[in-house]
């Protein structure tokens, strides 16, 4: 009697219920494969539904609180001046500045023992990052020109769009990596396996290691989305863990049941 395959959307659905490994591990390595690869494609999606709409926030904000800038011709225009001083941060944008130099920043950085500064003038700009300071003119730019509503319309769109593109391409990279850490946990799945007397050859290590993996992937995607670094990188690993020992606890090796065969007495006795 043909065995009766597993639908291909109930593979994440009973990857939360270990007692099902024993018949999901038995389907194909590529079906398993599909079925989560859809799931970390929907994980992604609404990862980049959350990025458009921190995106559309940032838009608006600029839109209704910034003032109105230019910059065209190698010179730089605002409506009133802009500063922000918090956080080891400092931001000016003031157009009454002619010229900021290297020595302009460096005052600053020592005065303010700041982490991050930038300075806007009328024809250049510099910026403190990372240890570096940096000074350009605008002249330099080669004839680029950006105001507010091009920054709005054109520029942030397109970093959105950009952005959400590599969000949903990521989903591809994070199964590879799902799956390479997989091939190593699984000496954990072999652990458990001799501790609690189960017999599992390599393959089916292998299966159940990515199974066990996925449930508390997607718990912490979930609690993620609500409470951001929440549960660390070790907190993780050890939730996968007790949930491998869980899964290889609860497989059952009797998965065949033998059937005694029964012998046909034909009666030869002629009447």
């Amino acid at each position: 009697m043909e065995e009766k395959k597993m639908n291909f959307f109930a593979i994440p659905v009973f990857s939360f219920v270990p007692p099902k490994y024993k018949d999901i591990i038995k389907e194909s390595a590529g079906k398993i494969f599909g079925a989560l690869l859809i799931c970390f494609l929907i994980m992604a999606c609404i990862n980049a539904v959350k990025v458009n709409v921190a995106m559309n926030d940032v838009t608006n904000e600029i839109r209704d609180n910034c003032p109105e800038f230019e910059l065209m011709g190698g010179e730089f225009e605002i409506e009133k001046p802009f500063s922000f001083d918090e956080d080891n941060v400092y931001v000016n944008i003031d157009d009454s500045i002619e010229n900021v130099t290297d020595d302009d920043i460096k005052d600053i950085v020592l005065n303010g023992n700041y982490q991050s500064v930038i300075i806007i003038g009328k024809y250049s700009f510099g910026m403190y990052n990372n240890g570096q300071i940096q000074a350009f003119k605008y002249s330099d730019l080669n004839n680029f020109t950006i105001s507010k509503d091009k920054l709005c319309d054109e520029f942030l769109p397109m970093i959105k769009n950009m952005v959400i593109l590599c969000v949903i391409l990521w989903a591809f990279v994070s199964i590879g990596l799902f799956y390479f850490v997989a091939l190593i946990m699984q000496l954990f799945t072999m652990m458990f396996a001799s501790i609690f007397g189960k017999q599992l050859d390599g393959v089916q290590r292998y299966r159940m290691t990515v199974l066990a993996k996925f449930p508390i992937h997607v718990i912490v995607f979930i609690i993620g989305l609500i409470k951001p670094s929440l549960i660390g990188f070790w907190a993780n690993f050890i939730l996968q863990a007790v949930f491998i020992a869980l899964a290889v606890f609860m497989y059952d090796n009797d998965d065949e049941v033998v059937e005694t065969p029964v012998e046909t007495i034909e009666d030869n006795s002629q009447l």
